[in-house]
């Protein structure tokens, strides 16, 4: 082991470097090699030692992001529970026999004709209670144990109408909102109601008002319809005519918005009529009197 040592200092060193080191205060230069060797060997283990014992860090999920799995699972759950409507079109899969199998659409009497077992009811039930009927259908004398798996390839179609710039019928897509559908019709015209929405969903017989906000859904067959926003002023004002309503307006930024009074118009007194009534209604003017959408205004004239 000396011997080896020895031979390290002689090769790493000369006799001249060994003398100024020496100078610098290495008393020995053969021990001082030999301890940093040393040093370094165990440092060298304790790194190999941490690194097989430590192993590989596992992947954690970043927070607030959803994992593919559990996003597939939930997008399963929903096409499931789908409910079928006349015009659906469906895959449906029996495994171990592809004479069965095919795409097939919901005709207009809510059936869906399958071969070897004819129609079967879909319009009104969801995917998985007709898969399930499909299922028995073909184990009642048809197949031992059948497997049946069905999805929705196309989707019913929904309409929009009213005060957008295309109404019209379009292509659903899944996780569709009102504003997306919208934007699909080319965008709301400038007098339309940008705060109210009506919806009638396939089978419905009347429509439901709802507010427009940016996470309400549209269901397949839906029939949306997007009413004006628009008030009227009619009377002494620079500007009678049909004008686009925004959230909060006064009858005071109504005026405005029309031109103004005229000199002969009656500053202290307004008529309204609200959209549906009958007569029209004298108010007090006052500066936090609201106008509603489809309001009537009628400013007068007075008197000298």
């Amino acid at each position: 082991m000396i011997w080896c040592e020895r031979a390290v200092l002689i090769q790493c060193f000369g006799e001249g470097q060994r003398k100024v080191l020496k100078r610098w205060g290495f008393a020995s230069v053969r021990h001082d090699l030999v301890t940093f060797l040393r040093v370094i060997a165990v440092t060298a283990l304790l790194c190999l030692a941490i690194a097989f014992t430590s192993g590989p860090a596992s992947a954690q999920p970043v927070e607030g992001t959803e994992q593919p799995e559990a996003a597939s699972s939930e997008a399963s759950l929903v096409a499931q529970n789908y409910v079928l409507g006349v015009g659906d079109r469906l895959r449906i899969i029996v495994f171990g026999e592809p004479t069965l199998s095919g795409e097939f659409v919901i005709d207009s009497t809510g059936n869906v004709s399958l071969p070897l077992i004819g129609d079967v009811s879909a319009a009104g039930v969801s995917v998985r209670k007709f898969q399930h009927n499909v299922q028995r259908a073909l184990n009642d004398g048809y197949l031992n144990d059948p497997r049946v798996s069905a999805e929705v390839m196309n989707f019913r179609p929904f309409y929009i109408l009213g005060e957008v710039t295309r109404p019209g019928e379009y292509p659903y897509a899944s996780n569709l909102t009102v504003l997306n559908a919208v934007a699909t019709a080319g965008g709301f015209t400038p007098l339309a109601s940008q705060t109210r929405v009506y919806i009638k969903h396939a089978g419905d017989e009347v429509e439901s008002e709802l507010s427009l906000s940016g996470g309400l859904l549209v269901q397949p067959g839906d029939t949306i319809r997007i009413a004006k926003g628009a008030f009227y002023i009619l009377g002494e004002v620079g500007r009678p005519g049909e004008y686009a309503y925004s959230d909060g307006l006064t009858a005071l930024n109504a005026i405005a918005t029309a031109g103004g009074f005229t000199y002969r118009a009656n500053r202290g007194r307004i008529f309204i009529q609200r959209q549906g009534a009958a007569d029209e209604v004298s108010m007090r003017m006052r500066p936090d009197l609201h106008i509603e959408p489809g309001d009537t205004i009628r400013i007068g004239e007075r008197f000298f």
